[in-house]
């Protein structure tokens, strides 16, 4: 019988198949799905550029969890956790080899029902970010900021500092 992160796990990669499959009918034009890596664990996102300046991303994936403490305080455990989330950048220096932005995002942390460390988790956050082209597919995206985070099995929430490194591989493109 199969463990729970290794289920999981399968249930990523498959709709990951399924959302590589699909993205070509929905792709006319400005969109990009990325295969993602980094602090916050692997994913698939699917970018859409509304304006020139202006992209937004949604993102499925597999990381760490969270937990707040009764009084004060949280903890980062990494696991294979689900989680989704959406960001909403403005590109304030917008060049062909390297960008920076001002961002929004909001994550969903699904938690662990076998597992009561990890907890349902809303992290919402305003952010600067930068992003630098590696190669024609490759990017490296590294952001610093603020949000706040509430915990939905302890009914508390506090404010925290963010910030995240991220290694995006371009899947597909439509420009």
């Amino acid at each position: 019988m199969l463990t729970q992160p290794i289920l999981t796990l399968r249930n990523l990669f498959l709709g990951l198949f399924f959302f590589s499959c699909i993205s070509p009918a929905l792709s006319q034009e400005n969109h990009t799905v990325y295969i993602n890596l980094g602090g916050q664990g692997i994913e698939t996102s699917y970018k859409y550029r509304l304006t020139y300046d202006i992209h937004v991303e949604a993102f499925l994936g597999l990381g760490p969890g969270y937990q707040l403490e009764k009084d004060k305080g949280y903890t980062v455990e990494y696991d294979f956790i689900p989680f989704a989330k959406t960001n909403l950048k403005w590109h304030f220096v917008n060049e062909e080899e390297r960008k920076f932005y001002l961002g929004t995002q909001a994550k969903y942390s699904f938690g662990k029902v076998t597992d009561e460390s990890f907890n349902k988790i809303l992290l919402t956050e305003l952010h600067v970010g930068h992003e630098e082209r590696i190669t024609k597919r490759l990017l490296l995206n590294t952001h610093v900021g603020g949000g706040y985070i509430q915990d939905f099995d302890v009914q508390r929430g506090e404010f925290i500092f963010t910030f995240g490194v991220t290694l995006k591989y371009a899947i597909l493109s439509r420009k």
